[in-house]
Formats: structure tokens, C-alpha cells, sequence
């Protein structure tokens, strides 16, 4: 019956074959002497055959130790270089991460969860880029992306979606607008005061559209704006109010623009988008700790 050859004890035989010397080798592995003979004297026992003769005080290899140092060299050289690839693998590196984020999250959140991700991953590359929650299951099903980070999409086939946190949607006015002064506001202020809204087609816009619909109120809409980031500028520019998430807002807040909670609670889910079919990855995963710390 064929015994299993310890790699750890072939490692050792090595060793004391490259430098001829128990005590020697022992000192280079950082073991005790007799730790390194009793383990030789184990390889010895399931090779059958001596490795090892002592003459004249000197450890003097065997012709048959000869010739297995020769047989293991290609056998240590490869575990080697494997134990230097999972080293490469853990930490990531040679490994790419594409990620698109929603704009309300690439102007402080994404920034300050890459920080944190980057020290647990330092050799891996990024590329980040910016678009819609659409734009996103768009090019991760081509494969151009590896993940998304959007607002409160819905299960789809072919998606892995994982919800980060629950953000606020504010309503946000200039500092100098008569709701300024008002600690909530309500939907029906937005029937009676000029407003920018987020496209109904865009994820927080159609939470947004959904709560006029159930309060039955039309508002007094005179522009659309795709991303959140363009409505804050519009509404200090056109003197009108308009809802965001609170991610964007702490962004992007002057003292031209102030934000108050709206009376009926609005909020959507930060999610992570993945393909379902691609096997999670380490990196991935870290990236995902990240911006849950990030989010606190």
C-alpha cells in the first residue's frame, strides 16, 4: 500500500541535503534538532530507504537520497510557485474591478469606500464610472462592468441584487424659499410651488411619482432631471424645489440650498448589482464591507 508523502518532510530533506547539516538546517527552519531528525527519520521510514549516513561527524547523503532530491525538484519548484499564485489570488492581485455607480453615490460615499477597500486589496486595479441604474444591468450583462451601485431596482433574472442601506429622500429648496423656514414639507406643497422632479423612468423618481399618485396630488412641474445632481443646481438657478436622496445632498450642499424632511417618509434602497452567473470573488466581496462601512 502506497503511503502519502508529506510535503513538509520532503521540505526539510531539502534543506539539510543543500546545506549537509542537521543543526544547520534546523537553524535555517526555525525548528529544533530533534523536531528535524524525527522528522527525517519518518520520510525515511515511509520511502523504505535511508536518506542520510553519518561519517566522520558529517551528515553525508545516501546515493538513493541523491537521487529522490533530484526527483522532488520540480515537485518543490511547483508547490513554490503555487503557494506565490494564492498569494497573488487573496490579495487580489493581477485582478481587474469595473464598477458603475449611481451620481449620488461617486461624489463622497463611493470615494471613501474605495479608500477603505483599496487597503484591503492594494494590488488590484479599478476603473470607476458614473450612470444610471438602466445604464448599469445594461453593460453588466454585456460584461463590461463587474458591479453597479444604484437605487432601489427591482429583482430581475440574471441579477444578483444586495441592498446596502435604506436612504432618505429630502426635499430641497433655495435657502431663501418660504419652505425654507418650515421644519417638514408637505407633497401638496409640491401642487402649489414650481418644482424640478427626477424622471419617474430614473429609480428615485418613481418612488417619488408613486407617492404623489397615492396622496393625489399633481405637482406643479416645470423641468425633469435624469440625475440627482443636476436637480440641486436647477433648483438654486430656477428658484423652485425639488426631492433627492439624502446621499447627494450632503454631497453637494451650499449655503445657496438647504434640504427639510418631507412629512411623508420617502426612501430608497442603495443596492449592489452583480451578474447571478458570475461566482462570487473575493475582491467583490471586500468591495461590498466596504461601502457598508463607508455607509456606517
Amino acid at each position: 500500500m502506497k503511503r502519502s508523502l508529506n510535503y513538509q518532510r520532503i521540505k526539510i530533506f531539502r534543506v539539510i541535503y543543500e546545506v549537509g547539516s542537521i543543526r544547520q538546517a534546523a537553524r535555517r527552519l526555525g525548528l529544533s534538532q530533534p523536531t528535524v531528525s524525527r522528522h527525517i527519520a519518518v520520510l525515511e521510514d515511509e520511502l523504505g530507504f535511508a536518506l542520510f549516513a553519518r561519517e566522520k561527524g558529517r551528515t553525508e547523503p545516501t546515493w538513493e537520497a541523491q537521487r529522490f532530491y533530484s526527483e522532488t525538484t520540480g515537485l518543490i519548484e511547483g508547490i513554490e510557485r503555487v503557494e506565490n499564485n494564492v498569494e497573488a489570488i487573496r490579495v487580489g492581485e493581477g485582478e481587474a474591478l469595473r464598477i458603475m455607480s449611481a451620481t449620488s453615490v461617486a461624489f463622497e460615499l463611493l470615494p471613501k469606500a474605495l479608500e477603505i477597500w483599496r487597503r484591503k486589496v492594494p494590488r488590484t486595479e479599478v476603473t470607476v464610472d458614473s450612470g444610471r441604474a438602466i445604464e448599469q444591468i445594461r453593460a453588466i450583462r454585456s460584461g463590461f462592468i463587474d458591479v453597479g451601485l444604484a437605487g432601489s431596482v427591482q429583482p430581475q433574472a440574471g441579477l444578483r441584487i444586495t441592498t446596502l442601506r435604506e436612504e432618505k429622500l429630502v426635499a430641497i429648496m433655495p435657502s431663501t424659499h418660504p419652505l425654507a423656514s418650515r421644519e417638514f414639507v408637505d407633497l401638496e406643497d409640491f401642487a402649489i410651488y414650481p418644482s424640478v422632479l427626477l424622471s419617474p423612468h430614473a429609480p428615485i423618481g418613481h418612488t417619488v411619482m408613486q407617492a404623489f399618485e397615492r396622496a393625489n396630488v399633481t405637482p406643479n412641474k416645470i423641468m425633469t432631471s435624469f440625475a440627482p445632481s443636476f436637480a440641486i443646481g436647477l433648483v438654486k438657478a430656477l428658484k423652485c424645489i425639488s426631492i433627492v436622496d439624502s446621499l447627494v445632498y450632503r454631497a453637494l450642499a451650499n449655503e445657496h440650498v438647504t434640504a427639510r424632511p418631507v412629512s411623508t417618509k420617502l426612501c430608497f434602497d442603495m443596492v449592489f448589482i452583480e451578474n447571478e452567473n458570475t461566482p462570487q470573488r473575493r475582491i467583490v466581496e471586500a468591495f461590498k464591507d466596504a461601502m457598508k462601512e463607508a455607509m456606517g
